[in-house]
């Protein structure tokens, strides 16, 4: 070998030990983990890809008599052969026209089969030509790790089908609508800009786990997604109801914590201390009380004076997970007794709960998030460390 490379010359003397370096045992490994890597994308983007769907969406301005118009972009996915189309509410909520463009260049007219921009995800519905046609194969977002690899498939600026890549970053919740026990949004690193709204991301094996939806402005690799099981459930609901339906109390408060009680010599206790009473809700026509005097304690913001609240129908609200558990057992019509300390005793306090009023939202394209809350927290179990959270339902 000596005196081979001796007598080439130097930049053909490199290339063959590059060469001979690569191919080895480890190198060998190491291009062709790489490829197998570069055809699972190409794979996966075949398979999701067509079907994923371009919607246009056109809106009328409050000038609409001189006809001012504005047209929105974003994406979806095709559920099912029926015409089923899971994007954005921020996409199409409002619109005047919806267009629908297929894969292989269809355009459709879309209905709206119902929206919740809670959760920012609408469906649609299109009538598909004959034939046959792909549908995306949803996956358990639940299963979701911090770490591995994904795919967003949309057409950003409008430009045609385009594949980013990433990684699960984190997970995050949003606190813009002030609704009680949020789900975690799906934090990536893949990029994310107008136009994919409402487009899918894709877990290696092809499968959707979340619905792109947010940016954050002038940060860069951080998108969001809405997790796959939410839109699981609001689906159910919109195909039933055109909405979803939430029970509502109407109040807005923070669990205390024990350093939170320990710091005041009024009378304290472990429960959701009420800052604000929604007027004309239910928890104001049964006389809650919401607080008045706001004083910060360690950089966060508190509002005293308000009810507390420590039971509902006899069980005790005094941690995020049995108040979540309370939460989500309420229907809508079912009357509830709540024990709440005032004063320094305790009243019991009859509620009827009523439907969650559709919230007023402004929607940019792309749903651009300025502000996020995170918490230290298991996705799974959903457990939070911090006792102090902040509540509204």
């Amino acid at each position: 070998m000596t005196r081979i490379t001796r007598s080439l010359p130097r930049e053909l003397t490199c290339a063959l030990i590059i060469f001979l370096v690569a191919w080895a045992p480890g190198g060998l490994h190491a291009a062709q983990a790489k490829e197998a890597d570069q055809e699972n994308t190409v794979r996966i983007y075949k398979k999701v890809a067509p079907a994923t769907v371009f919607i246009t969406s056109s809106f009328v301005t409050e000038h609409h008599l001189i006809g001012v118009g504005n047209n929105g972009i974003g994406c979806g996915v095709l559920l099912d052969d029926q015409g089923l189309i899971l994007t954005n509410a921020h996409v199409v909520d409002g619109a005047a026209k919806i267009l629908v463009a297929l894969h292989d260049g269809t355009r459709l007219t879309a209905s709206l089969v119902g929206t919740d921009p809670v959760t920012d995800l609408a469906l649609l519905r299109v009538r598909l030509p004959k034939g046959r046609h792909t549908t995306v194969q949803l996956g358990d977002s639940d299963r979701v790790e911090i770490g591995q690899k994904v795919v967003a498939i949309g057409h950003p600026f409008g430009l045609g089908y385009a594949l980013t890549t990433g990684v699960v970053s984190g997970f995050g919740t949003t606190p813009e609508t002030g609704i009680a026990f949020q789900e975690r949004v799906i934090q990536t690193s893949a990029a994310i800009n107008p136009g994919n709204s409402g487009g899918p991301l894709v877990d290696a094996e092809g499968r959707v786990i979340g619905i792109n939806a947010a940016i954050i402005v002038g940060a860069q690799n951080i998108g969001f997604a809405i997790p796959i099981n939410t839109a699981k459930t609001v689906v159910t609901e919109l195909r039933t109801h055109g909405r979803v339906i939430r029970p509502w109390l109407g109040i807005t408060g923070k669990l205390l914590s024990e350093e939170v009680i320990d710091l005041f010599a009024i009378p304290l206790a472990k429960g959701l201390l009420v800052a604000r009473v929604d007027e004309g809700s239910p928890a104001e026509k049964a006389g809650l009380r919401g607080g008045a005097l706001n004083v910060t304690i360690e950089g966060e913001p508190w509002v005293l004076g308000g009810d507390i609240l420590v039971a509902v129908n006899g069980l005790d609200v005094k941690t995020p997970e049995q108040l979540m558990k309370v939460f989500k057992g309420l229907k809508v019509g079912q009357t509830i007794e709540l024990r709440v300390l005032r004063g320094g005793g305790d009243q019991n306090v009859t509620v009827t709960v009523d439907e969650q009023p559709r919230p007023q939202v402004a929607y940019t394209q792309p749903k651009v998030q300025e502000t996020m809350e995170f918490r230290s927290r298991s996705f799974r179990t959903g457990s939070t460390a911090s006792r102090s959270i902040g509540i509204g339902f």
